[in-house]
């Protein structure tokens, strides 16, 4: 009875009675019993567990950690644990971001980030076996090592990416917590910019979107506190705030104000092979270039382009010859390419990477904008090399400019190498005993190349210690500089003044986009004549042997040592070959119109954008408000028409063990 006393509760269903007085009668009751409700009696009781033991002296009262404020809220998050399914969607996406990285950094250093990925998920089972401090911090010291070993502190751009792919790997193999799984997830989005700068591709823009997409999606679901979220509630959550901020990228990028250059200015890092055409060639040096289905260039033409028999690229003059090889001679009266008279054919030039300052306009240039420079030899040049997309505009004039020939381009037209076979020089000696004139000895050369037994291949043969009498009387098979270089020699010998130009020839017009692609397998080289009355005429004896050349160009196919080239036909393709063919041509047009709207979008672009917009005469100042006040009402907009959409925060904490609503 005492203990009963003692108890300040009555059970569930039960009237409390007042106690009796010793040796008296009953206390009245206060009230009268009244039957529960049905769900109150056919409610299943259960007995919850003990509640924790008071503290042993009063106190202000504890809130539970999910409702005592953000800083509580953090401390939660931070040390929840980091579930065996987020810990290897977090390894794959790293490695996914790291991954095209293993063309732009060295061997070493990304073959390190993938052994950590792969050793995090071994300790999964065993968490004690995680590196503890004094064992992660000899491997940073190490991965530093490596990466100065590896990368060298010249070239920064890979040092420090370098550097950020290894303490990314170090990280990811200490991941523990939901702390750890931010860092790693800011890691990865680190990560995925610095591939901007190795390459600002279309393609590589939309890889680097998926991810980020997926990073989200990480984000999203560590951040959730209560039930666990469904995998596809959780990627339209992602894509919803993903989306949401592409309005905000638009706006800043079309109107904030832009330096006097183009967004990614950073040029290809040391060591990044470059295909292109040197200012100098031997013997079997553009048949070799020609292999290769790699762009050169894309031209736009303003109006209606000429006839592809006119698609001769002009680049390279080459004046001096030891018989075997040919090199240019620079130039002395050099002059900006804004001077000049107009042309006939204008035209856009996107040029690919080269690491050469070589332009190649349409032969032959007449004027052009920009920082140029249009030598005496007709050659156009930047004035560093390039080493990134480089876009120019040029006129040209398909006829030469006929003036008097002079002193430097006779004593270089003219010159010939210390060894000459008799047979070669016989050769040339006969034409001009049977030609009255200069240009009948021009038209006995062509003559001969195209009765005589030569062939056009892409797989000359080796020739011997005097190439151009092995290929005129021996193996007569040969790419285009065999018989360029071979045509000019003889023109000197027999009086003629010449020169070798080097540059491309055709080009294929896309059907998408109206541009024209020309491909490195178009390297082309021909022949320059000094012609009285007519100046420098160009001929090319590639067009007496084989004319496909010309007219359709080649296709670049392994072939055996003096096979015929295969030229390019215009059957029409149907089935997988048509679809592959237009997706080639969807994906060429997609990079032009990325570089010229985005990689190339400079302030003359910005410039021209804002005329058609109407509000071309905006000071930088008052674009960069503009900008930065749309962004932000873009932003608000955005965060009010989601934020209604959540719903209401929970007002009351139930201790664990309780079943709400009961009483």
């Amino acid at each position: 009875m005492a203990r009963l006393r003692g108890t300040g509760t009555s059970q569930r269903g039960t009237a409390s009675r007042p106690a009796r007085r010793r040796g008296g009668s009953a206390e009245p009751r206060t009230a009268a019993l009244r039957p529960a409700a049905a769900a109150a009696r056919n409610r299943t009781f259960h007995r919850g567990a003990p509640p924790a033991a008071l503290p042993g002296r009063p106190g202000p009262v504890r809130r539970c950690g999910l409702c005592s404020g953000p800083g509580a809220m953090k401390d939660v998050l931070a040390t929840r644990p980091v579930s065996q399914q987020m810990l290897l969607i977090t390894a794959l996406l790293l490695s996914l971001s790291v991954l095209p990285h293993w063309w732009n950094l060295p061997p070493l250093v990304t073959g390190a980030f993938f052994l950590l990925l792969l050793l995090r998920p071994l300790l999964w089972r065993e968490p004690s076996r995680i590196p503890g401090p004094w064992i992660r911090l000899p491997l940073v010291v190490l991965g530093v090592v490596v990466v100065i070993q590896q990368a060298g502190l010249t070239e920064g751009r890979q040092f420090g990416v370098a550097l950020l792919v290894i303490m990314s790997g170090l990280k990811l193999l200490e991941l523990k917590s939901h702390r750890d799984l931010f860092m790693a997830v800011f890691l990865g989005l680190f990560l995925l910019t610095t591939l901007f700068l190795f390459s600002q591709n279309a393609l590589l823009t939309f890889y680097v979107l998926l991810l980020i997409l997926a990073y989200t999606t990480v984000l999203v679901l560590a951040n959730r506190t209560g039930p666990e979220l469904p995998l596809k509630q959780a990627v339209r959550t992602a894509l919803v705030l993903t989306l949401g901020g592409i309005p905000v990228m638009v706006l800043l990028f079309a109107l904030f104000p832009r330096l006097d250059g183009p967004l990614w200015s950073l040029s290809l890092g040391r060591g990044q092979g470059i295909t292109g055409m040197s200012d100098n060639i031997s013997m079997g040096s553009i048949s070799s270039l020609s292999q290769s289905e790699e762009t050169a260039f894309r031209v736009r033409f303003d109006g209606t382009p000429p006839p592809p028999q006119e698609h001769y690229w002009r680049g390279m003059v080459l004046w001096h010859t030891d018989g075997r090889r040919w090199t240019r001679v620079k130039s002395s009266a050099a002059k900006p390419a804004t001077e000049g008279l107009a042309g006939t054919a204008a035209y856009e030039v996107t040029m690919e990477p080269s690491d050469q300052p070589w332009l190649f306009p349409l032969d032959r240039v007449r004027e052009a904008q920009g920082d140029l420079l249009l030598s005496e030899d007709g050659e156009l040049a930047t004035r560093h090399s390039i080493r990134r997309r480089f876009t120019y505009r040029a006129e040209s004039a398909p006829p030469p400019l006929t003036r008097p020939l002079t002193g430097r381009e006779r004593r270089l037209g003219l010159q010939l190498p210390a060894r000459l076979s008799p047979r070669v020089r016989r050769l040339a000696h006969q034409w001009r005993q049977a030609a009255a004139s200069d240009a009948q000895v021009v038209e006995q050369a062509l003559r001969h190349f195209n009765t005589q037994p030569f062939v056009y291949t892409l797989q000359p043969p080796l020739l011997g210690d005097d190439p151009v009498d092995g290929f005129l009387f021996d193996t007569r098979k040969g790419f285009c500089e065999h018989y360029a270089t071979s045509f000019v020699l003889l023109m000197r010998l027999a009086g003629i003044p010449a020169r070798v130009v080097i540059g491309y020839q055709g080009g294929e017009i896309n059907p998408l986009g109206g541009h024209l692609l020309v491909r490195q397998s178009d390297a082309h080289a021909w022949a320059e004549v000094w012609l009285r009355g007519k100046g420098w005429s160009r001929v090319d004896p590639t067009a007496a042997v084989a004319p496909e050349r010309v007219e359709r160009g080649i296709t670049p196919q392994p072939a055996e040592t003096g096979a015929p080239a295969v030229f390019r036909v215009s059957i029409p393709a149907s089935g997988l070959a048509r679809f592959l063919r237009d997706l080639q041509w969807y994906r060429d047009d997609l990079q032009l119109m990325w570089h010229y709207w985005v990689v190339g979008y400079d302030q003359s672009r910005q410039q021209n954008l804002l005329q058609k917009l109407g509000i071309g005469r905006l000071y930088s100042y008052q674009l960069g408000i503009i900008a930065v006040a749309g962004a932000i009402a873009i932003a608000s907009l955005l965060f009010f028409l989601f934020g209604m959409r959540r719903p209401a925060p929970a007002t009351r904490c139930s201790p664990p063990g309780t079943v709400s609503g009961a009483s």
